[in-house]
């Protein structure tokens, strides 16, 4: 290197630091590999958002440093520097400022003194030195451990890409409000949590400053409700934290992390077999907003929008003797309201934020079908008198993670990422796109917190919104999903890249058609979707595309697949029926009903099994191997003679299966994949 050592020094320190240049230089040659065979963790070549200046990924450009570095030059390990600046000088890579530049004597010093030099020739927010041992120090997420962690990312050069800790007062007593949200996963922790964290760091901010409330509303935090067998593992994993939990936000750009401290207790039902705690957490005055994440089935609701009273869950809370814990959402929901009424406390407001359209209207016909079955007329009055059923838009694309101790190479890598980016060990971390947009109408009888200061968005009418996102985005990512799994592909970014042709395509064959497919099904879907103020929804297709290609969070298809038997009917039908009442063709949703199918035998094009998870699954893979011939279970597939009439009415209603136009097309489609593949009808219909 360019700098003199003094013998002693050189012996202690550079033969040291080299052997951690060498060991970084092997994980980042691992990691690169890992990264072209569709891994989760990337060569660290990615490029950095908030650097001064950008430069060569992956490891042509770690090669070229690394040269540079041993040949005198002061170009590091990330080999994106311009290299030494004057004589005797040398300079952090990716800083070009003159002020960072480092004189020789400078760094001479540092060295003799037992300072690694290596970090000279290294950006300062870069992690790759990490520590003077080359270790890196992690903690467990506790809140006992913040301080710990906050010196971690400090002295590991990680603040860059960490946001600021919840350093806030997180006592439950200690909030002016409290939601109580039911459903506790992946989406809600990446979404609405975040968005009551943001506030929270910024009126502690307020609060340095004599400043304590945002525009009078109050500090709000969140009480997680788990009412399921499976929101055990959530609570195991969240008490054990103290409720916190990470978020790592990843782009082509940057991987930033969250350590997100807005839950601040977590009850689980069934601890409770009377369901006391449950119940009275919602009831108590402080609990001001009930939200819901609870997916399509835990509304309960028919095909028709109305509540299913077969249901076992709603049939056992309606038939429940007094003291019996509640099972479901909606029995929960109305044993709280039930009690507040009769002790005198305003009713809540009920914040739905599924993916459904109108779920603030699905939420309220779910609260009131099981107030008519109970057959309480003077409780159904009060809540239609006095409680609120909001309507929302939400949108963050959040792939799903498994706890420690489940097997999931995948959510393993999330907690590596969790330890390079926050320093700590996380038992359940969440992965998510850095984009994230909520739409709220604003009906909150109790108050809500000031969710407008940290990007919220409140209206008098969601309806817009939510149709441009159901119809565009949910509806596009079930699109893909079936042809994209059925043509060898198993991750959305990969499926999505033009360049990387399916592993079923000949030899020679054209790009990868599934781009172009998705294309043609957004302009299909494009004239149901209602003008949306201050977008364009042009620009809008274009972003979901790039959002859809994001390869740092490795979205799978088959997660998109799931419940397909549900989120074709929300996303897809109606738009289905306003293009064919219009005179307009729908080949694209043709085809998309007819991969759908092609999935639903559970078969896919080499005989390999695919696994099905939808609530009516048995039932619906036994009429797609019917339409296709599938016999046994077994390939061949063969073209259905007859439309798939039946079929539609189960899935779509009569409506749509009466739709002779709809119905012809389905045909042809399904037609066209059993005479020759699915990726042969893909590149037909990209062409439309």
């Amino acid at each position: 290197v360019s700098v003199t050592f003094e013998p002693m020094a050189k012996k202690l320190v550079t033969q040291d630091d080299y052997a951690l240049l060498k060991a970084r230089q092997d994980e980042f040659r691992a990691g690169y590999r890992s990264w072209r065979a569709g891994g989760l963790k990337g060569a660290k070549g990615e490029t950095g958002k908030g650097l001064p200046a950008g430069g060569a990924a992956g490891v042509a450009g770690f090669r070229a440093g690394n040269l540079n570095w041993r040949s005198g030059g002061a170009s590091g390990a990330r080999g994106d520097a311009a290299g030494a600046e004057g004589a005797g000088q040398t300079r952090n890579i990716l800083v070009a400022s003159k002020e960072e530049v480092m004189h020789e004597d400078d760094a001479t010093t540092a060295a003799a003194k037992g300072e690694p030099w290596m970090r000279f020739y290294l950006h300062p927010d870069s992690d790759f030195h990490r520590s003077m041992t080359g270790e890196l120090v992690t903690h467990p997420l506790k809140s006992a451990n913040l301080p710990a962690i906050a010196k971690n990312v400090k002295h590991n050069g990680s603040h860059a890409n960490t946001t600021p800790l919840p350093a806030y007062a997180r006592a439950v007593a200690s909030f002016d409000g409290i939601i109580c949200h039911l459903g506790v996963g992946g989406f809600h922790r990446s979404h609405e949590a975040m968005y009551v964290h943001r506030l929270l760091l910024m009126q502690a901010e307020q609060t340095a400053d004599k400043e304590h409330k945002v525009h009078g509303r109050g500090r709000w935090g969140l009480v997680g409700l788990g009412l399921m067998p499976w929101d055990k593992g959530m609570r195991d994993a969240m008490v054990k934290q103290d409720c916190l939990y990470t978020v790592l936000g990843r782009d082509p750009e940057s991987t930033t992390g969250t350590i997100v401290g807005a839950m601040c207790d977590f009850v689980y039902a069934p601890d409770d077999e009377t369901g006391r705690l449950a119940v009275e957490r919602l009831a108590h005055p402080a609990t001001k907003i009930v939200s819901l994440t609870v997916t399509e089935k835990g509304y309960c609701l028919d095909v028709d929008g109305k509540l299913d009273t077969a249901n076992p869950l709603v049939k056992h809370d309606l038939e429940a003797l007094k003291g019996e814990r509640p099972h479901s959402a909606v029995g929960t929901i109305v044993k709280a309201l039930e009690l507040r009424r009769l002790r005198g406390v305003g009713a809540f407001a009920v914040l739905s934020c599924d993916n459904l359209p109108g779920n603030g209207t699905l939420s309220k016909a779910m609260v009131l079908g099981f107030l008519e079955a109970l057959g309480d007329e003077d409780l159904t009055e009060w809540v239609k008198e006095n409680a609120a059923f909001p309507n929302t838009m939400v949108d963050r694309i959040t792939p799903a993670t498994r706890p420690l101790g489940v097997p999931c190479p995948f959510s393993d890598g999330i907690r590596s990422l969790c330890r390079e980016t926050c320093g700590v060990d996380d038992e359940w971390p969440v992965i998510a796109e850095s984009y994230t947009q909520w739409v709220v109408e604003d009906a909150f009888p109790l108050g809500r917190p000031a969710w407008e200061e940290v990007g919220a968005l409140f209206v008098a009418d969601v309806h817009p919104y939510e149709m441009m996102k159901l119809r565009l985005l949910n509806a596009g990512h079930s699109a893909i999903s079936y042809c994209s799994y059925l043509i060898g592909h198993r991750y959305v970014d990969s499926a999505m890249d033009p360049t990387n042709t399916s592993p079923l395509a000949k030899q020679g064959a054209a790009a990868n058609p599934v781009r172009g497919f998705l294309r043609a099904f957004f302009q299909e879907q494009t004239p149901t979707v209602p003008p949306v103020p201050g977008v364009d929804t042009e620009e809008y297709k274009v972003d979901l595309e790039k959002r859809f290609s994001n390869p740092y969070i490795k979205d799978t298809l088959q997660r998109l697949a799931e419940d397909g038997s549900q989120k074709l009917v929300t996303t897809m039908r109606d738009a289905a029926l306003q293009n064919a009442g219009a005179g307009r063709p729908t080949p694209l949703f043709a085809l998309v009903v007819a991969t759908w199918v092609r999935y639903l035998t559970g078969i896919d094009e080499q005989g390999g099994a695919i696994e099905i998870k939808d609530p009516r699954a048995e039932e619906l893979t036994t009429m797609a191997r019917q339409i296709f011939g599938c016999r046994g279970g077994q390939l061949p597939v063969s073209a259905p003679k007859e439309a798939p009439v039946a079929f539609l009415r189960s899935v779509f209603g009569q409506e749509l299966a009466a739709c002779q136009p709809i119905v012809k097309a389905v045909h042809s489609a399904l037609t066209d994949i059993a005479s020759t593949s699915t990726l042969d009808a893909l590149e037909k219909y990209a062409a439309h």
